[in-house]
């Protein structure tokens, strides 16, 4: 961050204050917003600050926070996920952060966290699952669950993919952009975190069910395949499951082989042949089917019960139900390198449909004892299936084929959370904070198939190739425990100046297992099947019929490779220690250190044979994490803070593997890289903010980071795609962020007949530049050693207005969302970088409350419809459209009469 820059900012802060308060409407008397007294939660109140869940956000509210008087806290009432709960707590924190409460994410409609985060200021979304907070990929961010780290069902990636949380189930969030002792070491673009619903104080019951229209998809024939009965819950019935006697032979991890000379104890060519009509008897092919709307369902349930003087247990319980589809037409091209250019070698068409299946529950229980004691309990269960068919037909390395692919894969994040605040007046005010979590993710994906045909002239044959067909089974399960503890010890003094103290101890144990199997059958040498000349020209059904299967015809083989398995574990100490200043009534200060003991291993075994000593990489380091922030006040709406932090970016489980891998998602191999360092990252942060009231601000940021030894994904030399990690020379990544939120009442009364108070208007922009130097020796293979960071867009913007009319209970809101252009794959022998082009997202919802408690929702979504599209050079690389939505609910709402 430049000087100069840095004038500019603070030159714009004081002048923007200035504009504002000329046109600012006058606030309450005492300072706190006159509109905050609806139903839920307490918050302590003067300058607003947002309930402390734990001691570490507790010690984030500046000293004006609460009134003390000989020990006595002036509170007031805010509703729980409300706007003005959430800027408050956003006003009053220590560090620069974003928050989302419920009442915000409703007005979107959006369904999933990573759908909803792309709205908020300097966060983009990759592949519908990734957030990247200002430019900085998935590796730079982390998602705490109510304050706790969870494991990711991803076979590759720490990260957990956000479209599997569904917002009905939140509170809200918060995004901290810069890092403070309390959040985890493991920091470059920020920490996410997620809150889920709190109990309830009074009863309530919301239901809601919808249907909804995909342009392209519903009403129009898609792929579709033969699954199980109760494909519908996204629970597979077992009709993908390895059969018993397949897996019986490969139990405690043996690897099936035939019975030779050399291998006496291997399968006889009999238990071949009936493993193998038992693996092929579940049938093959894809066929063409109706596809139905989408459908979706949720329930909540609440109450609170006084149990005696001053004891009160609330308990909650929601659960949601959701299948939508998506059928895509898709043009791929692939190009090489040469004298004239980039030359295409790689034309292929992809039809794939997909049906996704999301089944979440949560449960609560919380109990009060006084005003100084709770106890809370917490379990969620996410579920999101995905049953994808998939044919791809055209020209790859000079062959034109065929190739179809059936997926079903299974995610699921469980975890249980027991929590407890406690605070002790006669200990100086002292509060107490503690959590245990436990977390099991998982990922089951049964029975991927795969098979392929060649063309011969116009007619489709059964490919001869190693690569004709295959059979997977993926199953990955990591297990994850915290616990930490947390207090906050408080001091007032008699010029007005207070101090808090926060301390903290935290320990997770993380333990993952991820195993692969895979089988093909091969066509016997000399085998009669062959001989018949229309015998390949069948479908995959007839071809790979179970009779089909035998000593001389197809004979089953396991292709199981000596890296597909393998276990992983973490162990992760860390203590804290924060002090937070508040002094000469406009200046706060916080000064504080996070020290991490890190303690991880991977280790690649081989099934193949076992007598091969495993491959171990490992991470052993400590880190010592401090942070600074200061905050002036200078005015009684608006305020400047600065920020300085150092902190790390650890590899990944796999990442540390010099073992080969397939990733599934990008279905490239990839080779860890046991010589990788952790990333270091030195944080500079400052922003503006002026708060009109209780829901309206405007904020100006600038930031700075800087990355010592960042790890980048690289491509290796060589004829076929291989993809490895090393730490770069260094990086640089810098940018601006502006965002504003304002009801328009301040213009004046009414603008063609529409009260301008009922309208509102939100807008944020990011302009974020990053540079990453690779080293010339190690990455002399990619076409580009300066580059900006994969996946980081030049600028991210969001619009958002809304209208409503509290009397005849309308709300409409229409939503824009852009991001530029931003690095896909890197470039090699060169060829030029990817680029996914710049895209425009407009989507519109209308909420119309009718009846007294019932409420019907229209969501329109991706009404421009854009090509998504990837270029390299200037040539198009993929490119497809997703379709227009059509969302429709009702919702029933039951009030007291």
């Amino acid at each position: 961050m430049t000087p100069r820059l840095l004038s500019l900012a603070i030159a714009f802060g004081l002048f923007a204050t200035a504009a504002a308060r000329a046109a600012d409407v006058p606030a309450a008397d005492d300072g706190t917003p006159a509109a905050a007294a609806a139903d839920a939660v307490a918050a302590t109140a003067a300058v607003p600050a947002a309930p402390a869940t734990d001691a570490s956000s507790a010690s984030d509210a500046s000293a004006d926070d609460a009134t003390h008087l000989e020990g006595v806290r002036v509170n007031s009432r805010y509703r729980a996920g409300g706007d003005a709960l959430y800027l408050d707590e956003r006003r009053a924190a220590s560090n620069v952060t974003e928050a989302l409460g419920a009442e915000q994410i409703a007005r979107t409609g959006d369904s999933d966290v990573a759908t909803t985060l792309k709205r908020v200021t300097g966060l983009s979304v990759v592949d519908g699952k990734y957030v990247y907070v200002r430019g900085l990929g998935e590796r730079y961010s982390s998602v705490l669950l109510n304050g706790a780290p969870i494991p990711s069902p991803d076979y590759t990636r720490r990260v957990v993919p956000l479209d599997l949380f569904p917002t009905e189930l939140l509170d809200g969030i918060v995004v901290d952009k810069t890092y403070v002792p309390r959040l985890p070491g493991d920091f470059g673009g920020g920490t996410l975190e997620l809150r889920t619903r709190d109990v309830p104080d009074a009863f309530f019951f919301r239901a809601q069910a919808g249907s909804g229209y995909v342009d392209g998809t519903t009403g129009e024939d898609g792929l579709r395949y033969d699954g199980g009965d109760r494909d519908w819950t996204g629970y597979d019935d077992g009709a993908r499951r390895i059969p018993d006697s397949l897996a019986a032979a490969i139990a405690d991890g043996r690897y099936l082989r035939p019975r030779s000379s050399a291998n006496p104890d291997g399968a006889t060519p009999e238990q071949l042949q009936a493993y193998g009509r038992d693996l092929s008897g579940a049938g093959y092919g894809i066929d063409r089917r109706r596809i139905a709307p989408d459908a979706t369902f949720s329930l909540g349930i609440g109450n609170g019960f006084d149990l005696g003087d001053d004891v009160r247990l609330g308990l909650i319980a929601a659960t949601r139900y959701r299948q939508a589809w998506d059928t895509r037409d898709e043009q791929r091209h692939t190009y090489a390198a040469s004298s004239a250019g980039l030359t295409e070698v790689g034309d292929e068409t992809v039809e794939s449909t997909q049906r996704s299946i999301d089944a979440s529950a949560l449960f609560g229980a919380g109990l009060r004892i006084g005003n100084n004691h709770r106890i809370g309990l917490t379990h969620m269960l996410l579920r999101q299936t995905d049953d994808r068919a998939k044919i791809t037909d055209g020209t790859s390395d000079s062959v034109d084929s065929r190739y179809y692919e059936t997926r079903w894969t299974e995610n699921q994040l469980r975890a249980t959370q027991l929590d407890g605040h406690h605070a002790f007046a006669a200990l100086h005010d002292l509060e107490l904070d503690w959590q245990v979590t436990r977390a099991n993710a998982a990922r089951d994906e049964p029975d991927t198939r795969r098979w392929r045909y060649d063309y011969a002239g116009d007619a489709l044959e059964f490919s001869r190739r190693s690569d004709s067909n295959s059979q997977r089974f993926a199953d990955l399960e990591d297990r994850q425990r915290d616990l930490n503890v947390k207090g906050l010890l408080p001091f007032a003094f008699a010029d007005g100046s207070s101090l808090a103290l926060s301390a903290g101890i935290e320990r997770t144990r993380r333990d993952r297992a991820s195993a692969i199997r895979t089988f093909v059958f091969q066509l016997a040498p000399g085998s009669p099947l062959a001989a018949d000349p229309g015998f390949f020209l069948q479908p995959i059904g007839a071809i790979l019929d179970p009779s089909n299967v035998a000593p001389d015809g197809f004979v089953l083989r396991e292709t199981t490779r000596a890296t597909d398995n393998y276990s992983a574990s973490q162990r992760l100490d860390a203590a804290f220690v924060n002090a937070d200043l508040s002094f000469a009534t406009d200046y706060r200060a916080t000064l504080g250190v996070r020290r991490e003991h890190n303690d991880q291993d991977v280790t690649t075994f081989s099934i193949v044979n076992p007598d091969t000593p495993p491959v171990v990489a490992g991470d052993r380091s400590t880190a010592w994490l401090p942070a600074a922030s200061f905050t002036w006040l200078y005015s009684e709406h608006a305020q400047l803070r600065a920020a300085f932090s150092r902190t790390v970016a650890r590899p990944d489980f796999r990442e540390l593997s010099p073992a080969p891998y397939t990733d599934p998602e990008l279905d490239i191999d990839t080779i860890g890289n046991p010589e990788l360092e952790t990333t270091r990252i030195r944080n500079v942060d400052l922003r503006w903010e002026y708060y009109f009231d209780e829901a309206d601000s405007l904020a100006v940021a600038l930031f700075d980071k800087r990355f010592d030894a960042p790890i980048e994904r690289v491509r290796l030399a060589g004829s076929t795609p291989l993809l490895s990690f090393q730490n770069a020379a260094s990086a640089h990544n810098y940018g601006v962020e502006l965002d504003a939120y304002r009801n328009l009442g301040f213009l004046g009364t009414a603008w063609a007949g529409i009260p301008l108070d009922r309208l509102r208007v939100g807008f944020n922009v990011a302009r974020i530049r990053s540079n990453v130097q690779l080293d010339a020796q190690s990455a002399s293979f990619q076409t580009n050693l300066s580059r900006p960071m994969q996946g980081q867009s030049p600028y991210v913007m969001n619009l958002q207005l809304g209208y409503t009319d509290p009397d005849a209970g309308l709300e409409a809101t229409l939503l824009f969302n852009r991001f530029g252009r931003r690095v896909s794959q890197v470039g090699v022998q060169g060829q030029p970088d990817i680029y996914e082009e710049a895209f425009d997202a407009l989507d519109f919802q209308l909420r119309h409350a009718f009846a007294r408690d019932w409420r019907w929702t229209l969501r329109l979504r991706n009404l421009l419809d854009p090509a998504v599209d990837f270029t390299q050079g200037g040539l198009s690389t993929r490119r497809y459209r997703s379709g227009r939505e059509l969302q429709l609910s009702v919702e029933w709402r039951p009030r007291a009469h």
